[in-house]
């Protein structure tokens, strides 16, 4: 079994575990809580449909050399530094992101540099910055934040990249 069919399993026992606990208190938040499951999956199943075929079509359309000799294993930091600045261009939440990096994985791209991009999205999302913090916390706070944690991405990256060698030998 690999890793990723035990943490699916694992989700699932604990999915199985809090409705169990649910139906135990016999206080109708079992029926309430399949009652927004079944909600959310009927939001989001049509957006992971198409963000799956999307994945797979980008795939097979990205230029495979050109991205894995930029962002490949080799690539090293340079690599590195490129997926942060990538990552950071990225305007859409987690239905495309991941499944972008799905297809990135599929031409070639290193791990390092998968984190170090995944890492970017996720902490300097441009469409998140412009849209809600910079309304919401003002430019003050956004530019502190973002100065304070633009290593962030990189420094992720090498340290995938250790982890990978500490876990190779």
């Amino acid at each position: 079994m690999n890793i990723l069919s035990l943490v699916a399993l694992l989700m699932w026992l604990s999915a199985l575990a809090l409705i169990l606990v649910s139906f135990k208190r016999n206080d109708g938040s079992t029926e309430k809580g399949l009652r927004m499951g079944v909600g959310y999956l009927a939001v989001m199943a049509p957006r992971v449909f198409c963000a799956v075929f999307m994945a797979s079509f980008v795939a097979e359309l990205l230029p495979g050399d050109l991205i894995s000799s930029w962002l490949g294993s080799e690539s090293g930091v340079k690599g590195i530094l490129i997926a942060s600045v990538i990552g950071i261009m990225v305007p859409a939440g987690g239905v495309v992101a991941f499944p972008l990096a799905l297809a990135m994985i599929k031409v070639g791209v290193g791990i390092p540099q998968l984190t170090a991009f995944l890492t970017s999205w996720e902490v300097f999302a441009i469409h998140r910055i412009l849209a809600w913090e910079i309304p919401f916390l003002g430019v003050h706070f956004v530019g502190l934040r973002i100065s304070s944690s633009f290593m962030l991405p990189p420094l992720a990256g090498i340290f995938a990249a250790g982890l990978i060698t500490l876990f190779s030998k």
